[in-house]
C-alpha cells in the first residue's frame, strides 16, 4: 500500500516511477486483485516472477506442491535472506536492463522482503545510480520479535552491506530510524537518515463522513492470531455488558481480516457470539467502508515487547477516515501519543477492560465534552499526496548529489 501510495502521487512532484513487482508469486495467499485498478494507467509497471515456497500449497491436499514446499524449506539455504531471494537475480537483471535504455535518477528499494534491499545494492553496485532504500520495517532488531530468525549474525552483516550502499535511508517511525542510525556504516551520515510514515491516501476517504446509523459498530481490521488474540476484546465486552446488559443488543463487533482456529473457537464460545461478526479476508475498498461508518475503530497492538516502538499501518487509515479510534497497548508509547496528538484516539491498558468498557460507554453516549477533537493539522502530516513531496525531495537531493561529485 505505501508504494501504491507514492507511485499514484509521485508525477504530481516531478517524478515518473518505473515500477518493478512480482509476478504471479504467494499464489496461496489470498490478494486483492482490485487495487490493481488503482495503479494509474501512465505508470510503467514490470513485472518479474518470482520462484518461492509460498508458489505451492501447503497442504496434503495437494501432495506435489506440498512436497516441493517441503524441498524448499529442507535446503532454506539458498532462501536467504528471506525466501523471496531467488528473485534477487532476475530482478537486477531485469533494472540493468532498463537503466541501459531510459535515464534513470534514483533506485528507490522498499522493504520488507528484505531480499528487495539486497537487489536495490546489487543494481547500485552494478550501474552506479544513486540508492534510496525505504525500511518499511526493522530489519534485524525490532522486527525479528515477529519472525522465527535463525541467522540474525548473517542478517546483521547482510544489512551493513545494503547499508553502505546506499546514499539515503528512509523509514517510518522515529524509533527505527533511530535503531539505522546507531547501527549504520560510517559511510553514512545522521542527516541521510529520513523519517516518512506511512499514511492515508485523500482519495480514498470522502471529504465529510457519511451520517452513522444504528447499531453501534466497533471495527477492528488486520489478523487475529498468538500475538495478537481476540481474548482482550472479549474481556471488554463482559465488563461493558456486565455494567450495562442492554448494550448486548446494540453494539455490533465487525472483525476483518485473517483469523486462527483458536480465534474462532473462542469467539463460538463467548456468550457475545451473536454481536460479533468475523469477516475474514476482505478487499481494501470494503475496509474502507467498514472503518468509514464505525462509530469506533479498534486498534489492538500486538503483545510483544517491541510492538509499542511499530506504527501498525492500519492506524494511518483509520486515521484517514476520522472515526474514533480505541487503542489497546501500551501507555504511555510513540503511537499512543500520535493518536493523541490527531484527537481520535482514546488509549486503554490490556489489563483493564473495566476502563476500556467505560471508554466504550463514553464513546456510545457520545459525552463529546470528555473526548478530544480532531486535529486536522496532525491529521495531514499523513496525507500520501503531501508525504510524497517529502519522498521526492530525497530523491532531488540524492540525484543532485551524484551529478555534483
Amino acid at each position: 500500500m505505501r508504494v501504491l501510495r507514492f507511485s499514484r502521487y509521485l508525477q504530481k512532484h516531478g517524478w515518473t516511477p518505473i515500477v518493478l513487482c512480482v509476478k504471479g508469486g504467494a499464489k496461496h495467499e489470498p490478494r486483492d486483485e482490485t487495487l490493481a485498478a488503482e495503479i494509474p494507467s501512465d505508470i510503467r509497471v514490470e513485472r518479474v516472477p518470482c520462484l518461492e515456497p509460498d508458489n505451492y500449497a501447503d497442504t496434503w491436499d495437494v501432495p506435489r506442491e506440498k512436497v516441493v514446499r517441503n524441498l524448499f524449506k529442507t535446503f532454506d539455504k539458498v532462501l536467504f535472506p528471506d525466501d523471496r531471494a531467488l528473485w534477487i537475480k532476475p530482478l537486477v537483471k531485469r533494472a540493468r536492463a532498463i537503466i541501459a535504455k531510459e535515464q534513470i535518477d534514483v533506485v528507490w528499494a522498499t522493504a520488507q522482503p528484505w531480499s528487495t534491499l539486497v537487489a536495490g545494492r546489487d543494481i547500485k553496485n552494478a550501474t552506479g545510480v544513486p540508492l534510496v532504500l525505504d525500511f518499511r520495517d526493522d530489519w534485524t532488531t525490532s522486527n525479528a520479535d515477529f519472525r522465527k530468525v535463525k541467522r540474525l549474525a548473517r542478517e546483521q552483516e547482510l544489512e551493513q552491506t545494503v547499508l553502505a550502499a546506499a546514499d539515503a535511508v528512509v523509514s517510518v517511525t522515529p524509533h527505527i530510524v533511530e535503531q539505522l542510525r546507531a547501527r549504520a556504516p560510517k559511510s553514512l551520515s545522521q542527516d541521510q537518515f529520513h523519517l516518512i510514515p506511512n499514511g492515508f491516501d485523500p482519495a480514498h476517504f470522502p471529504e465529510q463522513n457519511p451520517p452513522l446509523t444504528k447499531p453501534f459498530t466497533m471495527v477492528h481490521t488486520g489478523g487475529l492470531y498468538h500475538l495478537r488474540p481476540v481474548e482482550p476484546l472479549l474481556k471488554v465486552l463482559d465488563a461493558w455488558f456486565e455494567a450495562h446488559p442492554e448494550r448486548a443488543g446494540q453494539v455490533r463487533v465487525k472483525l476483518a481480516g485473517r483469523a486462527t482456529d483458536e480465534v474462532k473457537r473462542a469467539i463460538a464460545e463467548s456468550p457475545w457470539a451473536e454481536c460479533i461478526e468475523l469477516l475474514g479476508f476482505v478487499s481494501h475498498q470494503r475496509v474502507r467502508e467498514l472503518i468509514v461508518h464505525a462509530h469506533v475503530n479498534l486498534l489492538m497492538i500486538e503483545q510483544v515487547r517491541t510492538a509499542a516502538w511499530l506504527y501498525t499501518g492500519k492506524v494511518f487509515e483509520y486515521i484517514g477516515a476520522r472515526r474514533p479510534i480505541l487503542m489497546l497497548g501500551p501507555d504511555p508509547s510513540p503511537l499512543a501519543q500520535l493518536l493523541r496528538d490527531t484527537g481520535l484516539g482514546s488509549i486503554s491498558s490490556y489489563e483493564s477492560p473495566e476502563e476500556t468498557g467505560k471508554t466504550l460507554e463514553c464513546l456510545f453516549q457520545e459525552e463529546k465534552q470528555n473526548l478530544p477533537s480532531p486535529c486536522e493539522d496532525q491529521i495531514q502530516r499523513f496525507n500520501a499526496c503531501h508525504q510524497t513531496g517529502q519522498l521526492a525531495g530525497i530523491f532531488g537531493e540524492v540525484a543532485h548529489r551524484d551529478r555534483t561529485s
